[in-house]
């Protein structure tokens, strides 16, 4: 056989790396373009992480972990795990801190878990994973937040949030500004709107509270645009548990006005059993919820007394968390993937927070 001529052997060799690059982008690939520094996890640490999906991404979701006391946590909250990934394949997302952080390309239909001890191999769902160290370049101390103001309301402390948070499923900018105290003593938390971006409100008791009665008064929910959402909730941040010990009051109709407008939940919530949904009327609600070893009791009356028939009442008693560790939350928002998007600023006004141990 003769050998191949030198036109047909340049052509071959130039073949073969293009097929190589065929070959190889047959798989997407994940690419970082900003990772934050490494630093000790927690509530109170905040950093920027963006990259690049090179390859199919259509359809595809980013899910970010940081790794933190020898284990993977989802980032940025185990509520919305999911990092959208633009047209252009580039994705972003404002994470908790930890000394590694990890990308993963996963289809649709695939729910992270949100701790893990090792990350998952490619397969079933996961296309893509990438892995990086935090940028030692700066001071492990400079990202973390300063702890928001301190207020006093009813006779506890009250840690004010300031840095971005995910509990009504995307990432929003939380702001001081947005929470006051009136003459009266009546908290006030403001939802507040520049351009397309909203800013939202939330404080959280210093103190652990843990089993008790908790008590809320508050002014006129009952005319929130179906988008805003108001919650009172219990929360673990150091819990070892999946769902940190999360309970939830939420007066909302999550962007869509067909929707009832309140519910209370015991995490995980995609549990058909553990929400238990109900409307609540326009003027002042009195809700309550009773937390105990065996049984977690939600009642809500109107007016601010807790005589007479609550307008609604249900009690959980499979899959109620321990309470070591909890502290009580109040969080005024919008919910990020509404049918009906918030239109207006709005304000809600917490008159009375009492706890029963």
């Amino acid at each position: 056989m003769a050998p191949p001529s030198r036109a047909r052997w340049f052509a071959f060799v130039l073949f073969l790396p293009l097929l190589c690059v065929t070959s190889c982008m047959s798989r997407p690939v994940i690419l970082f373009q900003k990772v934050p520094v490494a630093s000790a996890g927690g509530s109170d640490t905040n950093g920027l992480i963006r990259g690049k999906v090179i390859g199919r991404h259509r359809g595809r979701r980013i899910v970010v972990y940081a790794l933190d006391g020898g284990r993977w946590w989802v980032q940025p909250f185990a509520y919305a795990p999911f990092t959208p990934i633009g047209s252009d394949g580039t994705w972003s997302a404002q994470i908790h801190l930890g000394a590694e952080y990890a990308a993963l390309l996963t289809s649709e239909g695939v729910q992270p878990v949100s701790v893990l001890d090792s990350l998952p191999p490619l397969g079933n769902g996961v296309e893509a994973i990438a892995t990086a160290s935090g940028n030692r370049s700066v001071s492990a101390a400079a990202p973390r937040v300063i702890p928001g103001p301190i207020l006093r309301f009813r006779g506890y402390d009250w840690q004010v949030r300031n840095i971005p948070g995910d509990y009504t499923a995307k990432t929003n900018p939380y702001s001081p500004r947005n929470v006051f105290l009136d003459d009266r003593g009546s908290l006030h938390l403001r939802l507040t709107r520049s351009g397309d971006e909203w800013t939202c409100a939330e404080v959280h008791s210093v103190r652990f509270l843990g089993y008790g009665i908790y008590r809320f008064g508050i002014r006129d929910l009952g005319q929130l645009e179906p988008a805003a959402m108001f919650s009172t909730f219990t929360h673990a941040e150091n819990g070892v548990d999946r769902d940190y010990r999360e309970m939830d009051i939420h007066m909302t109709q999550w962007g869509d006005v067909l929707n009832k407008n309140a519910e209370y939940v015991v995490q995980p919530y995609f549990v058909p059993a553990d929400v238990y949904r109900f409307d609540i009327p326009p003027g002042f609600i009195t809700t309550q919820m009773e937390w105990s070893p065996e049984r977690a009791r939600f009642s809500s009356w109107k007016g601010d007394t807790v005589t007479g028939k609550p307008v609604s009442t249900w009690t959980f008693t499979p899959g109620v968390p321990a309470s070591g560790g909890s502290q009580i939350y109040i969080n005024f928002c919008t919910y990020g993937y509404a049918k009906i998007k918030s239109q207006h600023e709005a304000e809600v006004v917490v008159d009375q927070f009492e706890f029963f141990p």
